[in-house]
């Protein structure tokens, strides 16, 4: 594995070529987040990638700041959120601790809120983009429309995606190329899509119908996320 890099918070999925972390006993590395240091040296990780789990964590900062230390500095941060004001799957959750919106990184960001709460810790991130999934007609509204939206009315967004790079040093300058956006959510989309259940390893090439062989290929798995696009879902 010529870069390291990990997938935070894996739950009942796992992305090949990366090392999967989390509390359960199927994971590469088992781990409770809440409490638990990331065994790697700082500095060491390339990228990590995290879908719909930081809102789960009780302790946010403790492991916002080991995803910081174990970054490089212009290491890659991707995320998956639920929206704020998603009130049906996410504001009655008992198990959803944090909330996240477009600014919720801007408070690690020294151009942004960095600093505005008085705060003591380390964490520096600058957000390359942020990317909502909005529900429904949502979806074809002119931007003004879905701004006033998400602004004024509930269940307008469901989730948001985040694509961040970790500054370790102030004084070294991060090059971002033009159409580094771009690349990210490319980046995003691609491990999105390539999320795979474990189940689908106790199946190996043994698939009861050949249904089965279609839900374990890239090609369903970027159609089911294109209508959960549609939909404002994700899973």
């Amino acid at each position: 594995m010529d870069e390291l890099k990990l997938n935070i918070g894996a739950s009942q999925t796992f992305l090949p070529e990366f090392i999967n972390i989390d509390i359960s006993d199927r994971a590469d590395i088992p781990l409770d987040l809440n409490n638990q240091p990331l065994p790697f040296e700082d500095d060491s990780v390339s990228e990590v990638f995290s879908y719909h789990t930081l809102e789960h964590v009780e302790n946010y900062l403790f492991v916002l700041g080991e995803i910081y230390r174990v970054l490089k500095h212009g290491g890659i941060f991707l995320v998956g959120a639920p929206y704020l004001t998603l009130t049906k799957y996410h504001l009655v959750n008992p198990y959803h601790y944090h909330n996240f919106n477009e600014y919720s990184f801007d408070f690690f960001d020294l151009n942004k809120l960095k600093g505005s709460a008085s705060e003591q810790n380390p964490i520096l991130f600058h957000k390359i983009f942020h990317r909502f999934h909005y529900i429904g007609f949502f979806n074809i509204l002119p931007p003004p429309f879905r701004a006033w939206s998400r602004y004024h009315l509930l269940n307008v967004v469901r989730k948001i995606d985040f694509g961040l790079i970790a500054v370790k040093n102030t004084n070294l300058p991060i090059e971002i190329a033009p159409g580094y956006r771009r690349t990210l959510i490319k980046k995003y989309r691609g491990y999105l899509a390539d999320r795979r259940n474990y189940g689908s390893l106790d199946l190996q090439d043994d698939y009861s119908t050949p249904f089965d062989r279609v839900k374990n290929t890239r090609i369903y798995n970027i159609a089911k996320n294109s209508w959960h696009w549609w939909q404002g879902h994700g899973n």
